[in-house]
């Protein structure tokens, strides 16, 4: 398995094969995370998970109709 990590401000794409990468995956924090490895970047990339779950629990359900 290929992992490629694209940063989120400068673009820079790094591959596993090139690079010593550090993909985090926080399941308490429920966020994604990486850090550019570019010399002039060094942006910390985050998903936060926790925001859409909190969104699913918020949002009425869609409409629905029988026929």
């Amino acid at each position: 398995m290929r992992i490629a990590l694209r940063c989120g401000s400068c673009g820079t794409l790094f591959m596993q094969e090139e690079d010593d990468l550090c993909l985090e995956f926080d399941f308490k924090l429920k966020r994604i995370s990486f850090i550019c490895r570019n010399k002039q970047c060094k942006h910390e990339n985050i998903l936060d998970i926790s925001e859409w779950q909190e969104k699913q629990i918020h949002s009425s359900l869609p409409r629905m109709r029988t026929l």
